[in-house]
């Protein structure tokens, strides 16, 4: 199936601005809850009022981490657990405003352009459900935890101009997400396959594409900080497995590792695999509802889930025009989860072990189990329309 051309910039618009408005009503008042851990002199003291206030940021403790001023150079200088673009995105902020209040407000003012950019292109996108995005309250808890709406507007952006039809300029900026975020790759790849619908060349092209920024935004770095430029790859390896399906099923969190990784690998392998099957059979996939199917699959198949991921899943249910109750729940499960996972965070670091105790029992593995129910019925969902009806009755 493929995808509608977008609207003008004047229909656009007439679809934007009320839900603009929401929007920023939330990226307010998440700047408002969040910008109070400013005040905290130390990166401990800040994390302990932060988890109890509900109000932590991942950009204010880095930044913390890294002395408050300016950060040094990704790579070549510090060692960074993210894809290069993230990692410059983490810097650039200190270079003009190193103290912590400036830095943190200059770098939301970034974020909170990039969820109102990305609302304007899914405004722009016919099949889309902007309100989805524009009105779900994890902007509020989400927005400002983490660097994640540099890579979100990218996504936005590569499929919009795919839509458009301007399939190298697409492959260029889906690049750019991947190299921020990775896990986009797997939107790229569905993409990808769906261009061989034209011929293989288009396909290779495009993934020749992907090559070269890949290499110009990697190499670099790989040349003059080998070392450091691999801690990305190795840190995600090693990384011992958070709350999730394997714990549930009574795994070890560090022993486990590498038998958790390659389980992931082959599922998401897998789920993709009969996304291909789909399309090269019918050539009428929906190629958002599949990103939004083997995106969720590859979430709760993960060793980790790190919270803000639910920005992502709420772009793919709006993406792939989720129905509404679908959404909205989404959205409630995704507060939850914040409330939740930051309040057992803050019993832990006050060291009250018998409401740890209770807490972990009758709250949190209970909504970690909910995270992943939900996780795995977008996908469900999502997987029973990546074909039109016709196509799979017959």
């Amino acid at each position: 199936m493929l995808m509608e051309t977008p609207l003008d910039r004047t229909a656009t618009a007439r679809r934007f601005w009320l839900p603009a408005a929401l929007c920023l009503a939330l990226l307010t008042v998440a700047y408002a809850r969040t910008a109070q851990g400013n005040s905290h002199p130390s990166p401990w003291g800040y994390r302990t009022w932060a988890f109890g206030a509900l109000a932590y940021s991942d950009i204010i403790a880095l930044h913390e981490d890294r002395g408050a001023t300016r950060h040094r150079l990704p790579y070549l200088e510090d060692k960074i657990e993210y894809p290069v673009l993230l990692g410059l995105g983490m810097w650039w902020p200190s270079l003009l405003l190193p103290r912590t209040p400036g830095y943190f407000a200059l770098t939301f003012a970034g974020l909170s352009l990039c969820a109102l950019g990305t609302l304007w292109l899914l405004c722009s996108m016919p099949w889309a459900s902007p309100w989805i995005w524009a009105a779900s309250p994890s902007l509020i808890v989400y927005a400002g935890l983490n660097w994640d709406l540099f890579g979100i507007l990218p996504l936005a952006l590569g499929v919009w101009l795919w839509a458009r039809g301007r399939d190298r300029w697409a492959a260029v900026v889906l690049s750019v997400a991947v190299w921020t975020k990775f896990f986009p790759v797997l939107v790229l790849g569905i993409l990808l396959l769906v261009a061989l619908r034209k011929r293989l060349r288009s396909s290779l092209e495009l993934f020749a594409i992907f090559c070269g920024v890949t290499l110009l935004l990697n190499l670099p770095f790989a040349l003059l900080a080998r070392d450091n430029w691999l801690e990305f790859f190795r840190y995600n390896r090693v990384r011992d497995i958070e709350p999730s399906l394997y714990l549930i099923a009574g795994w070890d969190a560090r022993r486990s590792v590498p038998t958790a990784n390659t389980v992931s690998a082959l599922v998401t392998l897998a789920a993709a695999g009969a996304i291909a099957f789909l399309e090269l059979r019918t050539r009428r996939l929906d190629a958002m509802k599949a990103a939004c199917a083997l995106i969720c699959i590859f979430f709760a198949v993960n060793k980790v889930y790190s919270p803000q991921y639910w920005l992502w899943v709420v772009l793919l249910l709006s993406l792939a025009a989720a129905p509404t109750i679908l959404a909205t729940a989404v959205s409630c499960i995704a507060v939850a989860d914040y409330v939740v996972s930051f309040s057992f965070l803050h019993l832990q670091s006050d060291r009250a072990w018998e409401q740890v105790r209770w807490f972990r029992d009758t709250l949190f593995w209970p909504t970690v189990g909910l995270r992943y129910a939900a996780l795995l019925v977008c996908a469900a969902w999502a997987f029973s329309q990546v074909l039109p009806r016709k196509v799979l009755a017959v």
